[in-house]
């Protein structure tokens, strides 16, 4: 990491301005062509909160009462539009708008990123790029919020590695950021924390500052997290900050399971053993409560990957390989479970289509951020620790779940930014030959 970051230069509004409306265009035309589908579990939760004003009910099959299967801040952010728009459809359009333009900033904000990794914004601005051709609309998930948010929190916090006068405050809001994140989503602590212990590393010349503001952070993102686990407390019977990773693994882990999500779908395996779609799962839930299911399907779960090491193993390397290199999948015509979900089906083999795409750009980023980081590694790039301890601790859980390409976009950013970092590379050694080719001739 460059020690001051320079400039963009003279254009660095004129790029921003570049990238903004690139992946506008590209949002709204990929919109137009197909538009993303709306979700469930969390419009379920929003038209809880704005209709009824609790926090319950996410599953489709059945009402199961105050919920922590997932996190409060998305779905409480699409209530707000249900409440002020009224209309169900106007406010899935304004989440589709909020989606396109949180996508769009992150474009611009990349090669600030790549100022403070690497001080020079050109490897941001390659991997702006590829995140034009990676990046998806998502309006039933927190996911479009949750990469925007973890790049702020990084430019917001960075000031603390120079000891700023305003890295006092910056340390205040990282920590705010960073709360806001954990409501969005908890796992995105495995990302945060890492780069607070990043900080405390790369400043142990100034350690006894350096610990201040980074507790500082760390005591205003616990906030958050006691808040939200004192409601859980109170409503649940339990201090959990979610309840979902029992039943994800028991649907993830059996005698039927695939590698992906898709691949469930399609075989039904996932809807028969997920309360989302299982009305014998949800009741069962419903009555013996979501903490008690979830420790209940935990336990269920390690009883048979212990009968099943073989091919917990085997679906455990697929879902390796398939974080990385997303799965691309074909939907034989008029297959029912998966169509069902998607109502038409055109549109579930448009949609799958799409997917695909996307999954073979995801598998360019990888391919490129691999030299990439080998590169940073050699050339002594202090944030190469950052970015591998990251690529190693956050997959960890996915790795033993069905895999869903969204569950990578969170960390995706850094694998952009080794990509972008490699592309600099190869195209300032293709300048140097051609300058000396043009100087021998």
């Amino acid at each position: 990491m460059g020690s001051t970051p320079h400039r963009v230069g003279k254009y660095q509004i004129r790029v921003s301005l570049a990238l903004f409306v690139a992946a506008c265009v590209v949002g709204v035309s990929s919109q137009v062509i197909l538009p993303a589908r709306a979700g469930a579990e969390m419009w379920d939760l929003a038209r809880s909160i704005a209709y009824r004003g609790t926090f319950a009910d996410p599953f489709m099959v059945l009402a199961t009462g105050p919920t922590a299967v997932n996190p409060p801040l998305y779905p409480l952010i699409l209530a707000g539009f249900v409440k002020v728009l009224q209309k169900m459809s106007l406010a899935y359009y304004m989440a589709v708008l909020g989606c396109i333009l949180v996508n769009a900033v992150t474009a611009t904000l990349l090669p600030r990123v790549a100022l403070v990794f690497f001080g020079d914004a050109i490897p941001g601005i390659a991997a702006s790029i590829l995140w034009l051709a990676t990046m998806q609309t998502i309006p039933g998930w927190d996911t479009n919020y949750t990469v925007l948010g973890l790049i702020v929190f990084c430019l917001v916090t960075a000031p603390v590695l120079r000891m700023e006068r305003s890295a006092g405050w910056r340390a205040c809001v990282g920590g705010l950021v960073a709360g806001c994140l954990f409501l969005l989503n908890p796992s995105t602590m495995l990302v945060t924390f890492p780069w607070i212990g990043y900080l405390l590393w790369r400043t142990r010349a100034r350690l006894r500052s350096a610990f201040i503001y980074c507790g500082i952070i760390v005591f205003t993102t616990s906030l958050f997290v006691m808040g939200w686990g004192a409601r859980n407390y109170v409503e649940l019977g339990g201090f959990v900050t979610r309840t979902n990773l029992g039943f994800t693994l028991y649907a993830s882990n059996n005698n039927c399971a695939e590698p992906s999500l898709i691949k469930e779908e399609l075989s039904g395996c996932y809807g028969a053993s997920h309360p989302n779609e299982n009305l014998r799962e949800a009741q069962l839930l419903q009555r013996i409560g979501e903490i008690q299911y979830d420790h209940l399907r935990v336990a269920d779960t390690r009883t048979w990957m212990k009968a099943n090491p073989a091919k917990f193993l085997q679906l455990t390397g697929a879902r390796f390989v398939e974080f990385w290199f997303p799965a691309t999948e074909v939907i034989p015509e008029g297959q029912g479970g998966f169509i069902s979900i998607f109502g038409i089906s055109g549109y579930a083999q448009r949609w799958v289509a799409q997917q695909n795409r996307i999954a073979y750009c995801m598998w360019l980023v990888t391919a490129l951020s691999l030299p990439g980081v080998v590169l940073m590694v050699r050339r002594r790039e202090a944030v190469a620790v950052y970015i591998l301890t990251v690529s190693v601790i956050y997959p960890l859980m996915y790795y033993i779940v069905v895999s869903d390409m969204r569950y990578r976009y969170p960390v995706l950013w850094l694998s952009l930014l080794p990509a972008g970092y490699l592309v600099r590379e190869v195209w300032t050694a293709i300048r140097r030959g051609s300058k000396k080719s043009a100087a021998a001739a």
